[in-house]
């Protein structure tokens, strides 16, 4: 693995409770030389997991090891989330609401980042 590894580009997410609009996301998976960190203001994954979500972006850093075993010689991969649908500026300045309640995406995307760690530490046994 060397550089950034996208995912398939900008992803549509399903309506929300019979919504016209639906969502869109854009998952990417990158190597980093820096340790992880925050987000003022976002909410946790839980336990066991390196990572932050709010709304609109989310994050998780996969344990120590997994780099290795991937075929980086970077220290660090990070798993990230971006929800362009849900950008609170973006939608301000088009007068929208965002297609899923602020705090039902942040823990939608919580959940994503979860997963997204659980199946990559799974796929190349690097579990912490």
């Amino acid at each position: 693995m060397t550089g950034a590894t996208a995912g398939p580009g900008h992803v549509p997410r399903a309506g929300q409770d019979g919504a016209k609009r639906r969502g869109v996301y854009k998952p990417v998976v990158e190597e980093t030389r820096s340790a992880p960190g925050t987000k003022k203001g976002s909410a946790s994954l839980g336990p066991g997991f390196t990572g932050w979500a709010l709304s609109d972006r989310a994050e998780v850093t996969l344990p120590v090891g997994c780099a290795a075993r991937m075929g980086s010689a970077a220290p660090h991969i990070t798993a990230s989330l971006d929800v362009p649908s849900q950008d609170e500026e973006r939608l301000y300045r088009r007068g929208e609401e965002p297609p899923v309640d602020p705090d039902t995406a942040t823990r939608n995307n919580a959940t994503v980042m979860r997963e997204v760690a659980a199946r990559l530490t799974e796929r190349y046994g690097c579990a912490g």
